[in-house]
């Protein structure tokens, strides 16, 4: 009979763990394994409307790139883009333009050429696992954050020390802001954020109940658990608390109040985290990252006018 009993706890044991294992690992490629396809998460957002600036954009961006090649903190190839005015004697201010989720550089081309036309240099990466960069899973802004220290060191090192603003959305707003405590080089002058997340654990929270209706125990723990093994980092470790908190550099934030990907209070709470001079603009019935389609005039006028004031 206690063998018998055994053999019950023992088989009861292994479903538990073969559940679990399962779980973590779904959840893992389901957010975080660029193998997976990722439209089911990457257009919960979108409203239809196709920006008719982009095409033309992308091909100026394919045009005028010189590209630079380098190694992230994971050991993977990581690639990025500048863009250069023709004298950077008198043209030598810099805008690091950062994408978001599943994208690439080459996808922020409306941006990089409006930063390029208004007389700003203007550098961008492709994140890990994102456009030429390899990698074998979306770090989330983590990862990503060193490498882009990494990157404003060797933008500085070759145009001697230029004023530099970071710009991201969305990921790329969270890899900014992540990059604040991560000895950043003094000649940064300010940054600005759109449609980011502070902490990760929170951000696939909110994911997990707006697409699944699940709870975070245990699928978080689990997730988290998996990543950890084939990643190599923790949800908890892409958190820009402490850097927002400390940071003495000027901010611009950016949200839509109607953002369902990266919920609006994310903002709301960097802003108030903040305690170094800082502005936010929240852009009514605009979703995540819409803004700057939506309202172009208004977006642009907020950074032109931050730019001017911390570049001077």
């Amino acid at each position: 009979m206690k063998k018998y009993y055994k053999i019950i706890v023992a088989s009861l044991l292994a479903i538990l763990l073969f559940g679990s294992l399962f779980t973590g690992n779904y959840f893992y490629n389901f957010a975080l394994n660029p193998t997976v396809d990722k439209s089911a998460v990457a257009s919960q957002d979108s409203d239809g409307e196709v920006d008719t600036r982009l095409a033309d954009n992308q091909k100026w961006f394919d045009n005028n790139k010189r590209e630079y090649v380098s190694t992230s903190v994971t050991g993977d190839k990581i690639v990025g883009y500048s863009f250069v005015q023709n004298d950077t004697s008198k043209n030598n201010k810099w805008v690091i333009v950062t994408h978001g989720f599943t994208t690439d550089a080459r996808y922020m081309s409306n941006y990089i050429k409006s930063f390029y036309d208004r007389g700003y240099n203007v550098f961008a990466p492709d994140l890990i696992a994102h456009g030429n960069s390899e990698g074998k899973a979306y770090a989330m802004g983590g990862y990503d954050s060193s490498d882009l220290v990494n990157w404003v060191k060797k933008i500085s090192s070759e145009y001697n020390n230029p004023p530099i603003v970071l710009f991201g959305i969305s990921m790329g707003a969270a890899t900014t802001i992540n990059s604040l405590n991560k000895g950043l080089p003094s000649n940064v002058v300010g940054f600005i954020e759109d449609s980011g997340y502070i902490r990760l654990k929170e951000e696939f929270t909110y994911q997990l109940d707006k697409l699944f209706g699940l709870p975070s125990f245990p699928v978080i723990p689990l997730s988290n658990l998996v990543t950890k093994v084939r990643a190599g980092y923790n949800f908890g470790d892409v958190d820009a608390t402490e850097a927002l908190s400390t940071t003495k550099l000027p901010v611009l934030i950016l949200h839509g109040d109607a953002d369902g990907f990266v919920p609006v209070d994310n903002s709301k709470e960097a802003y108030n985290l903040l305690t170094s001079d800082k502005e936010i603009h929240i852009f009514k019935e605009a979703k995540h990252c819409q803004a700057e389609r939506k309202y172009n005039e208004e977006y642009w006028s907020y950074v032109d006018n931050f730019l001017k004031k911390v570049f001077n």
